[in-house]
């Protein structure tokens, strides 16, 4: 039980660096983002001088086989062996970094003003 309390506070200083990192760039021209993560998967013009940019960031989990042997003797005295293979399983997470920005005439240029929180399990993986 005095795990948990534990557990929990490593996964949210975890989601916490992706929001850090994200925050870092609040102020800047969002191509410092394209920079350093390619171009985006979405823009959204959300009106009144402001435009969302969204990055995707699929990952792809695959738990690993093992194999299990097991080795029995029938009523007969004879050995049977039989294998059975565990595991393979895929987990596919899709995550969505979205930067909400401001028009800027000056540069002509969009200036990232703030970004939406990632959900859990994608702010553990960051960004990059």
């Amino acid at each position: 039980m005095k795990l948990l309390p534990i557990t929990v506070s490593a996964v949210l200083a975890l989601a916490a660096c992706a929001a850090d990192t994200m925050k870092g760039y609040v102020g800047q021209d969002i191509r410092a983002v394209e920079l350093a993560y390619g171009p985006p998967a979405n823009q959204i013009d959300l009106g009144g001088g402001v435009r969302a940019f969204q990055w995707q960031k699929i990952s792809v989990d695959t738990t690993p086989v093992s194999a299990v042997t097991t080795t029995d003797k029938d009523k007969k005295g004879r050995k049977t062996t039989e294998t059975e293979f565990i595991g393979g399983d895929q987990t596919v997470t899709k995550c969505l970094y979205t930067f909400l920005t401001a028009r800027d005439p000056a540069t002509n240029g969009w200036i990232v003003t703030g970004f939406r929180q990632p959900s859990l399990d994608c702010a553990v993986g960051g960004l990059s």
